[in-house]
C-alpha cells in the first residue's frame, strides 16, 4: 500500500446494501495488503462491532426517554429546553449517568424494550433487503408492514433528531489496517464492565480449548448480548492467529470507539 488510505462513512441503517459497500471497501483494502484471504473472518469482526453499536445506542436512547419523563413527572414546570438541558449536564458527568441510568434499566424493562425494538428492525430489514435484492420499490402491503412497526419507528426518528450515528472509519498504511466503529453515545460502565468480562471468560475457555462450551453456556442474552459479541469477535481474530488483547481496543468516553488493528505482515 504505497500511500497511507482513508475511508469514512456514517452508517444509519444496517441494511443488506450497507453490509455489501462495507464488505467491498474491506476487500478493496485487503487486496491492496495482500491479504484479501482474511476479508471474510475481519468482516465478521467489523459486522459484530456495527451490530453492538446498533444496540448500544438503542438502549442509550431508552434511557435518555426516560430520565426526560422523570424529570417532567417531578418539574412539572419545566419546559423541554430546559429538560434536555438537564440531561446534557447529566450525560456530562460518567458518575451520575451511570448511576441515573442503572436506576432506570432495572426498574423499566429496558432490555426487554431493546429486544422488541431489534425484532421489529428485523422485519423492517426482511422488507428492505428484499426490495434491494429484487432491485424494486416496497410495495403497497411492504409499506403496510413498514408502517405497523411503530416502535422501531420511533426510535429511528429519534436517531435521527439527536443526531446519534455510527461512524465506520478504515485506514490502511504499509504495516495496518486500521478500522473504527464509533457510536456516537456513551456505554455504561456496566456494559463496559461486561464486555471485559466475557471477553476475559472466553480467553479461558479459549486457553484450554473449550471454546464452544463458553458458547453453548451464554446462550442467554437477557441483557441485551452486551459483551457476547466482543466474544465472538476475540474467536475470529483468535482463528486469524491474532492475539485479541492486542487488536481490539474499547475507547469509551462521551462515544464510544472499538478500533481493529490488522498487522498486514502477520497474515501475509
Amino acid at each position: 500500500m504505497a500511500r497511507k488510505k482513508k475511508v469514512t462513512g456514517i452508517i444509519q441503517i444496517y441494511s443488506k446494501k450497507a453490509r455489501d459497500q462495507i464488505y467491498e471497501i474491506g476487500l478493496m483494502f485487503a487486496k491492496e495488503a495482500g491479504i484479501p484471504n482474511v476479508t471474510d473472518d475481519v468482516f465478521a469482526c467489523v459486522d459484530e462491532l456495527i451490530k453492538n453499536a446498533v444496540k448500544a445506542n438503542y438502549k442509550f436512547l431508552l434511557v435518555v426517554q426516560n430520565i426526560a419523563a422523570q424529570m417532567k413527572k417531578e418539574h412539572p414546570d419545566k419546559n423541554d429546553e430546559e429538560i434536555q438541558k438537564e440531561i446534557f449536564n447529566i450525560l456530562k458527568n460518567r458518575q451520575t449517568y451511570d448511576r441515573i441510568a442503572t436506576k432506570i434499566i432495572s426498574e423499566n424493562y429496558i432490555s426487554e424494550k431493546v429486544r422488541e425494538i431489534l425484532s421489529q428492525e428485523g422485519k423492517y430489514l426482511n422488507i428492505r433487503n428484499r426490495a434491494y435484492v429484487e432491485g424494486r420499490d416496497y410495495t403497497p402491503e411492504e409499506r403496510k408492514k413498514i408502517a405497523a412497526l411503530t416502535d422501531f419507528l420511533e426510535i429511528r426518528r429519534q436517531l435521527k433528531e439527536k443526531d446519534i450515528k455510527i461512524i465506520l472509519k478504515i485506514e490502511g498504511d504499509d504495516d495496518f489496517i486500521y478500522i473504527e466503529v464509533t457510536n456516537t453515545a456513551p456505554i455504561l460502565t456496566r456494559d463496559l464492565n461486561r464486555i471485559y468480562e466475557k471477553r476475559d471468560e472466553y480467553k479461558i475457555y479459549r486457553e484450554q480449548g473449550r471454546e464452544q462450551e463458553f458458547f453453548i453456556n451464554n446462550i442467554d442474552t437477557s441483557d441485551s448480548g452486551f459483551g457476547l459479541g466482543y466474544a465472538t469477535i476475540d474467536s475470529f481474530l483468535a482463528k486469524l492467529g491474532l492475539n485479541p488483547e492486542h487488536a481490539i481496543t474499547i475507547i469509551s468516553a462521551n462515544n464510544t470507539t472499538a478500533m481493529l488493528t490488522i498487522p498486514i505482515a502477520l497474515l501475509r
